[in-house]
């Protein structure tokens, strides 16, 4: 519609600058912007009923932009009814569209009313009262108005979007709008301000067009500059912004170089104003303008282009007026350059302060996954570690409970690894262990999750869905896949795998509606008792756990909890197994004393249900210093009288958890002496296992020292483990006992016979006695007494037998004489 004549100038929203440059910060330097709220509470079905309405609107007011341009003698009422249509359509998409904040849009459609408040005074004044270009009037007050209050309504959008003050956006900002504006000043204000004929405050009010369009220019670009300017309510109120500033500038131009009419194509501009303001309000889209939208402003490479583009803008001007021959704006184009060129400088200041904050921020974040990645994950391996391991099958009860299905879980122990650290050393056993992870992890299938608990304990969480037959299956592959022997440094380590299979379907009833923590906790409960029973069964196979486990398991903790009273209350007694001379007439050499437990709910316990407890338990320790402290004080009581030559010594079995600790050769050289039993009639006993697997310099150290004392060292069960001979020459050994599984065949196995004679061979080489046991026939007494055995002990000259009965036995092996 019609404009009075108009200037235009510069404009700055200096107290803007000021303060975003003192604050010195921008989106991108915040490390914690804020969260982004929820949508507004709308009625069901509101927005696509508002994206309707919208389309609609658009659609009629098209019509009526129709019917200006067919009509040129309805101009007044049809603009009118255009302009005034807009302004009340923002303000009810605004009332009900319900933005966080609607005073910014509030102010844009107070912006909308008062220009079509001027344009309609305008026509009036024209049209009715027939006054030719009334300039200034009431209208150019009202025109006035709309710039402030369209650039304080999208400010307030800019500062709500981002409450952080974004310095280097408003910078990429006022680049753009120097240039644009130097543009406006050469060919636009400096014509307007020249024209000698009009007054100066005309001249004035001109110019006020000209700063209110570059107001609104530096507000639209610093919203186009700070970035996620996005959806159709911001594109349309951009759009819209444009559209009023070319339409103006269209008109300026005009007036200034040719001759203006009513209803020309420059009005389109304004038209586009019109619409796209008022749609932009009646979109739902329109509530994400006030609300808190965190992002950085990188110099992005769409913005590059146009930031150069503009930064030719003043030299091209000047080129332009130099080939004029006219240099008039010389000076404004100086002053543009430079404030170009300071904004150029602190944009890339911005730029490389952003760059190291990014840097930074890279950094941060790398370390942050460096320290998730070790808190979930096992150093050595690289595997899961077991609080991710917790946390995933917590995360799978929970699955379950909503879904059906079962959870399975594997846990894993490698066979015999300690005998690799202690004779490769740690180092090879650190190798081992991976090596043990990858076969692990090349064993799992995709989606299962392998994972390290520490040692040499691997566990597997199936994925969701995988049936209990899916986890025996899985085991069983890792049984077949760990069999395969180890090679560490051109060594072969022969470490297999115990595995102990758990599934949710087993668990007893309840527990599978526990809390997943506890659900978990079960369920990696019932898989170690599953690995403990296979270890039980001769290890390197796996078994699944069963309810039968966790009976047997508890009463394990009754025996363990009674063992500890056990020996108070008298429950514990030794029994004493003849060791005879196989080398010449047959004599008594000693007893072994084998401890029994008189139960008062189990009845009498042998050894092997309760000795292994104690071992895992570390019961041992006082349980074994009992059984030396009785046995010392038995052998000096059936020894009492006897004549040296006639002694009988008692040989008493010895943890390796009691070979280990502090003080054990004071304490026995202590009951010796208290008891009277001369030390050589002492013969501690050790079975092969236990000693390679605890062999130390402690071990040397206590062998030495006992030795000295006189007392005897017996290996028990020797030939079950592997390179047996070689520490035999540099310990202080002086028995092997052969294990059972090697006499109770010498009779019809020449392979047993050959085998035993070869350790009786070396033994009587290295000057070291041989106790041959499992005795149970009077051929095997013969193959051994033929083959120089020094010893003997079995069921064929009696069983175990209490204290009391220690002279019976005696008599009876040895005759009446004895």
């Amino acid at each position: 519609m019609a404009r009075t004549d108009r200037g235009e100038t510069e404009a700055l929203d200096a107290e803007e600058s000021l303060a975003l440059e003192a604050d010195g910060t921008s989106a991108s330097d915040s490390d914690a912007a804020p969260a982004r709220h929820q949508r507004s509470p709308t009625r069901p079905g509101a927005r696509p009923v508002m994206e309707y309405a919208t389309l609609w609107f658009a659609a009629a007011m098209v019509l009526v932009v129709i019917v200006y341009y067919a009509k040129p003698q309805w101009e007044l009422p049809v603009w009118a009814t255009l302009g005034l249509s807009c302004s009340v359509a923002a303000f009810v998409g605004t009332r009900l569209n319900r933005p966080d904040k609607r005073l910014p849009w509030y102010l844009l459609a107070a912006a909308m009313f008062t220009l079509i408040n001027g344009d309609t005074i305008y026509n009036i004044l024209t049209d009715v009262f027939h006054e030719n270009e009334p300039f200034p009037s009431a209208a150019d007050a009202s025109y006035l108005f709309t710039y402030p209050l369209a650039a304080a309504g999208i400010m307030m959008m800019i500062r709500l979007r981002n409450p952080r003050r974004d310095v280097t956006a408003l910078v990429d900002a006022l680049l753009f709008a120097s240039g644009l504006t130097l543009i406006l000043w050469v060919f636009i204000i400096t014509p307007t301000v020249n024209q000698k004929s009009v007054p100066w405050f005309n001249s004035a009010v001109s110019v006020g067009y000209p700063i209110g369009d570059v107001l609104l220019l530096v507000v639209i670009l610093r919203l186009l500059t700070g970035g996620s300017v996005r959806g159709p309510s911001a594109i349309l109120l951009v759009t819209g912004s444009l559209g009023l500033m070319t339409s103006d500038v269209a008109y300026l131009t005009v007036r200034l170089y040719g001759t203006w009419h009513v209803g020309s194509p420059a009005d389109l501009g304004w038209v586009v104003f019109y619409i796209s303001w008022a749609c932009a309000a009646l979109h739902p889209s329109m509530v994400d303008l006030t609300r808190p939208n965190p992002r950085s402003s990188p110099l992005a490479t769409g913005r590059v282009l146009p930031l150069a583009l503009t930064a030719l803008i003043a030299p091209a001007l000047l080129l332009f007026e130099a080939l004029k021959r006219s240099l008039h704006d010389a000076p404004v184009i100086a002053v543009f350059s430079a404030v170009s060129f300071i904004l150029v400088i602190i944009r890339l200041s911005l730029q490389s302060r952003q760059l190291r904050y990014q840097e930074s921020v890279a950094h941060s974040r790398a370390m942050v996954r460096e320290l998730r990645n070790r808190a979930y994950h096992d150093a050595l391996t690289g595997l899961a570690n077991r609080a991710k391991f917790q946390e995933r099958a917590e995360r799978a009860f929970r699955r379950v409970h909503e879904s059906g299905g079962a959870v399975c879980m594997l846990l894993i122990d490698l066979d015999n690894f300690k005998e690799v650290n202690d004779t490769l050393g740690h180092r090879a056993g650190d190798e081992l262990l991976k090596a043990a992870a990858r076969r692990l992890q090349g064993t799992v299938r995709p989606g299962d999750l392998a994972a390290r608990f520490g040692g040499d304990e691997f566990a597997v969480l199936l994925a969701d869905g995988s049936p209990p037959e899916g986890a025996e299956s899985l085991a069983a592959r890792l049984i077949r896949t760990f069999n395969a022997p180890f090679l560490i440094w051109d060594a072969q380590a022969d470490v297999r795998a115990s595995i102990g299979v758990a599934t949710s379907a087993d668990a007893p009833p309840g527990a599978q509606q526990d809390e997943e923590g506890d659900a978990a906790d079960i369920l990696l409960r019932n898989a170690d008792l599953a690995l403990y029973a296979a270890k039980a069964d001769g290890k390197a196979v796996w078994r699944r756990y069963h309810p039968q486990l966790y009976d047997a398991a508890m009463e394990r903790m009754r025996l363990r909890t009674s063992l500890d009273q056990a020996i108070e209350r008298e429950e514990v007694f030794l029994t004493y197994q003849p060791i005879v001379h196989l080398r010449g007439t047959l004599r008594v050499a000693g007893f072994e004393a084998l401890v029994r437990w008189q139960h008062p709910e189990y009845g009498l316990l042998p050894p092997s249900q309760f000795i292994p407890l104690a071992e895992e338990t570390g019961q041992i320790v006082p349980l074994g210093a009992w059984v030396l402290g009785r046995a010392i004080a038995d052998a000096a009581a059936w020894n009492a009288g006897r004549p040296v030559r006639e002694a009988k010594h008692v040989t008493v079995n010895v943890s390796a958890h009691q070979f280990l600790e502090d003080g054990m050769v004071d304490e026995i050289n202590r009951k010796l002496m208290s008891e009277g039993l001369p030390s050589e009639l002492l013969v501690l006993e050790i079975t092969e296992t236990a000693f390679l697997h605890h062999h130390g310099p402690e071990v040397s150290r206590n062998l030495n020292a006992l030795s000295a004392l006189g007392v005897r060292i017996a290996v028990d069960d020797f030939g079950t483990g592997y390179s047996s001979i070689a520490y035999l020459r540099d310990l202080s050994i002086q028995i092997l006992k052969a294990d059972r599984s090697f006499v109770d065949r010498i009779a019809e196995d020449k392979e047993h016979l050959a085998l035993l004679q070869g350790i009786v061979a070396v033994a009587t080489t290295l000057g070291i006695d041989v106790v041959a046991e499992g005795v149970e026939t009077k051929q095997q007494e013969q193959l051994l007494r033929a083959m120089g055995c020094s010893f003997g002990q079995g069921f064929f000259y009696s069983r175990a037998v209490p204290i009391d009965r220690v002279a019976a036995i005696t008599a009876q092996l040895e005759g009446p004489g004895a």
